[in-house]
């Protein structure tokens, strides 16, 4: 693996970030990972500035965690991220979280795309950002995960799925709901007794549609097994799909 390629930032786990088990918060955990993906980019030249002249930005498509334990109340971690050669309009981009002594937390793949800002319509990587992609070259650049959540079925009766409205405090710059609110959201969907008792093994990611300011969506939950959970955020309207979630779960 180039070395070279890999870019680096260091976090702590602060009180103020854990759970009630002081494990980090994931949807914290997620936001350290975006912001050490924002910082890679910047560097490059190829951030949210340079994209949003360009009438493009950068938007996560899928994600896939393999936890192996979080970090906990003050734990000083360095996440390392680096990007894979991109596919038309998808940009493959990995992630590992570690500790000081190179216990690893969690490694993750993820694929991005570039947004038009005009019509929200997917733009063609390379034509955005030329030859500035930063490529890892090397067997040990990746590892193989299926970033596909299966196709989650509704109850019959959508309207038994508790409407709820997006808020100020879920959205990020681009005006939509920002990648690591529905994180959020999947935890809060279960009672405090199972999270006591559980941990997540295995997360899958699928972003489907845009959410925005003031939608009303709603959250469905979905056990196919005591270890495999579904999870699926629609639209309280019509049940369209926003995001769909893959979790493993052990005790």
């Amino acid at each position: 693996m180039d070395s070279s390629a890999i870019f680096s930032q260091q976090f702590d786990i602060q009180s103020h970030t854990i759970d009630a088990n002081q494990n980090v918060n994931l949807q914290y955990l997620l936001g350290c990972m975006q912001t050490t993906a924002d910082l890679h980019v910047d560097s490059r030249g190829i951030g949210w500035k340079e994209l949003n002249e360009k009438g493009g930005f950068w938007a996560i498509y899928r994600m896939g965690l393999q936890i192996e334990r979080l970090p906990r109340k003050y734990d000083h971690i360095t996440i390392r991220t680096w990007a894979n050669p991109p596919q038309n309009l998808l940009q493959p981009r990995s992630f590992e979280v570690v500790g000081d002594d190179g216990t690893r937390f969690l490694r993750a793949q993820s694929l991005w795309i570039v947004m038009s800002t005009a019509d929200f319509h997917p733009l063609k990587v390379e034509e955005v950002i030329g030859s500035d992609v930063p490529y890892l070259i090397g067997a040990d650049s990746s590892f193989e995960m299926n970033l596909k959540v299966p196709r989650i079925a509704l109850p019959e009766e959508t309207s038994s799925l508790l409407p709820q409205r997006v808020k100020y405090s879920d959205i990020d710059v681009n005006h939509h709901v920002n990648n690591t609110t529905y994180v959020r959201w999947f935890i809060d969907s279960y009672d405090f007794d199972f999270l006591q008792h559980h941990h997540l093994k295995e997360l899958i990611i699928n972003y489907t549609k845009q959410i925005k300011a003031d939608d009303e969506y709603a959250t469905f939950l979905q056990k196919k097994s005591e270890s495999e959970h579904l999870f699926s955020i629609v639209n309280a309207s019509d049940g369209s799909e926003y995001c769909k979630m893959k979790a493993e779960w052990g005790r």
